[in-house]
């Protein structure tokens, strides 16, 4: 099964976002393995990188939702708290808890980056 339509369905080209995201694991492959092992997804599973960069990609949208000035509608609160969820299970501080949001988050942001720079 191919899960980069998980990344196409947010709106990204399937070549360009297989790209940027091989150049991201070339530097941040621990940074996924940290993630997967927080949230549960087992290393073993086909394309667990995609679902990791799905993964804080969503979280980065909650980020936004959290800091905008708008209300959010009752599905994306639902999203997001599921989201928090699954981030604090098993952690024992909260520094714990944002070491895991900055890594989504940073890692959401560089692939967006990364992204933009490949034509």
């Amino acid at each position: 099964m191919n899960r980069l339509g998980l990344l196409v369905a947010c709106g990204f080209e399937e070549k360009r976002a297989r790209n940027a995201l091989n150049l991201l694991l070339r530097d941040r492959r621990n940074e996924f393995r940290e993630l997967a092992n927080s949230t549960g997804i087992p290393l073993t599973s086909e394309d667990w990188e995609v679902i990791i960069l799905r993964f804080c990609l969503d979280f980065n949208e909650c980020f936004n939702i959290w800091s905008s000035s708008n209300s959010p509608n009752p599905n994306q609160t639902q999203k997001c708290m599921t989201i928090m969820r699954s981030v604090a299970r098993g952690k024992k501080t909260v520094s714990e808890i944002s070491h895991i949001q900055n890594i989504a988050f940073n890692l959401c942001k560089e692939f967006e980056n990364i992204y933009g720079r490949i034509k």
